[in-house]
């Protein structure tokens, strides 16, 4: 482990509690590289909250949390979050379909008038309604390559793909059902901000945010994707990673260096 570490060792769980207001418990399971303890959420908080407050660098520690975390899920840590994707369904091939409609119709209509026409023209009509067949055929093998190729998409492949593009959302938008306060807390140097209103708020996806709300009568939107909520009491969220989850007020103090707000 790197010197930053064992210099953070040598501090002391107790001097590091009564400065950062982190439970001795998980302080003590920081040390004993202990994660289990913790929600992912909890501990990139933790980490970062002493990386700054001693001005240390835990990349190596937060290295092995990650490590961790991918190849473990705990009990709670799928608990109260939002669900940012969901996995697209398969849509059915509607153009086909209609382009058959659009050959009965067309097949029938020209029925019509070659039972009306001179010999010459019937010719004509004939060689159309053949060609209008070729091309709904042509449609039909084109929609069944295109079938087969999404097939051909290994399972593992799939996955990484839907993942790679949960892990990257482009908005976040909080739209309140009525007027509501809004604290909203910069992670990367806790800077706080606070707003009432009743308009939508985008905040930048690109920053880590603790959000702490006035009433739960609000919508949040991650790409799309709202999650609606009705609670007239405090709601607080963390935003880490990318990753919006519901917290009660003892989580939001641990990641606000103890602070209520």
């Amino acid at each position: 482990m790197s010197d930053d570490f064992e210099k953070l060792k040598r501090i002391g769980i107790q001097k590091i509690h009564e400065t950062t207001h982190i439970a001795r418990a998980h302080i003590q399971a920081i040390f004993n590289e202990n994660f289990e303890e913790m929600s992912s959420v909890q501990l990139f908080g933790f980490i970062s909250i002493l990386e700054r407050e001693y001005t240390l660098d835990l990349s190596e520690l937060r290295a092995n949390a990650k490590e961790f975390f991918k190849t473990n899920t705990l009990p709670f840590e799928n608990t109260s979050k939002v669900k940012i994707f969901a996995t697209p369904k398969k849509k059915s091939n509607a153009t086909f379909i209609y382009t058959i409609i659009a050959l009965v119709a067309a097949v029938l209509t020209l029925l019509y008038f070659a039972s009306r026409a001179p010999q010459t023209e019937v010719a004509e009509i004939h060689k159309t309604i053949e060609s209008a067949a070729i091309i709904a055929q042509d449609d039909e093998n084109s929609s069944k390559i295109d079938e087969n190729s999404t097939q051909l998409l290994e399972p593992t492949e799939v996955e990484e793909v839907r993942v790679q593009a949960e892990a990257k959302p482009i908005t976040l938008k909080i739209i309140p059902k009525t007027r509501v306060w809004l604290g909203y807390i910069d992670l990367s140097d806790y800077k706080k901000y606070q707003k009432v209103f009743s308009d939508e708020l985008e905040l930048n996806t690109t920053k880590d945010w603790l959000l702490s709300f006035g009433h739960g009568h609000v919508d949040i939107e991650i790409n799309g994707e709202v999650k609606s909520f009705k609670d007239p009491k405090n709601i607080r969220f963390s935003y880490i990673d990318s990753e919006l989850k519901e917290i009660n007020f003892e989580e939001f103090k641990s990641l606000n260096k103890g602070s209520g707000w």
